[in-house]
């Protein structure tokens, strides 16, 4: 019988509403609901709770219940075993998911049945070197930064070569699924999603001639931190503070070996999610 995973948002999906309902759709549709042994208090789950690495592992592919940020953490652990990832949205912009709750049982039947589009998206690999923290390394789904807290003078490197310093209240390193994310917020360039290539886009810039730099995916970062003001900096991967970092510390960003699954039942192209998400001009 065919395994798949649920993966639901505590905070998104009230007393587990929608997740009751896809156990009871896969269990009609012939197939093993999966989930985490967290929930094996509940009684409906009890029976189909396993331990976190065999759901990730043993799945045909996932069911993440909430919204992009339930996307992004549950991507990044299924990347390292190819399993792919179907988004239901319970949340807000939803960038990343394929549907919303009302339609779920389609999205998740159009699956089963092999309607669907599978979208390979890159990440990051960071090295953080942090002083205090010591070595840490880290992927991300959407951006890698030093951000948060007090201005703070970066300097950036690819490839070893020097680019410039950068002062203001950070910088990003995005991928082409962050790029509508954080690094859009902070006026960076919407990359096309499966495009092979990175934006690095100050925060906050206190420099009139900061702009954004889209460089290829196989070059390699550097971020240094030359100097900061009053509180502290952070390593933050994809919103998550990581770790405090001080003068001299250095993150070191390339491609990562892993990519997250995503996949796609409906036919909206890259520009029609685009025009829906950003309610920019007449999308359809």
């Amino acid at each position: 019988m065919r395994k798949v995973g649920i993966l639901p948002n505590a905070r998104k999906d009230t007393h587990y509403s929608a997740t009751k309902r896809l156990v009871s759709f896969l269990l009609k549709e012939g197939c093993i609901p999966m989930l985490n042994e967290s929930l094996g208090h509940i009684k409906e789950f009890r029976d189909y709770c396993v331990k976190e690495e065999i759901l990730y592992k043993e799945s045909e592919f996932l069911i993440a219940l909430g919204g992009d940020g339930t996307m992004l953490s549950c991507g990044k652990k299924a990347s390292k075993y190819g399993t792919p990832l179907l988004g239901i949205n319970l949340g807000h912009l939803g960038f990343l998911t394929d549907g919303g709750k009302e339609g779920m049982e389609a999205s998740v039947k159009n699956v089963l049945l092999g309607n669907y589009k599978l979208e390979k998206r890159m990440m990051l690999q960071s090295e953080i070197n942090s002083s205090k923290e010591g070595k840490r390394v880290a992927i991300a789904l959407n951006e890698v930064s030093i951000a948060r807290g007090s201005m703070v003078d970066v300097g950036v490197y690819i490839n070893d070569e020097f680019i410039d310093n950068f002062f203001g209240d950070g910088i990003l390193v995005s991928t082409p699924t962050g790029s509508t994310a954080y690094n859009l917020a902070a006026g960076g360039p919407i990359l096309k999603s499966d495009a092979d290539i990175v934006a690095i886009t100050p925060i906050c810039p206190h420099m009139l001639h900061s702009r954004s730099i889209v460089i290829g995916a196989s070059d390699i970062i550097m971020l240094k931190v030359n100097r900061y003001t009053r509180q502290k900096i952070f390593a933050v991967i994809d919103g998550q503070n990581n770790c405090t970092l001080e003068t001299g510390d250095t993150i070191i960003i390339k491609k990562s070996k892993f990519y997250a699954g995503i996949i796609k039942t409906g036919d909206l192209g890259f520009y029609d999610v685009l025009r829906d998400k950003m309610q920019v001009g007449g999308g359809r």
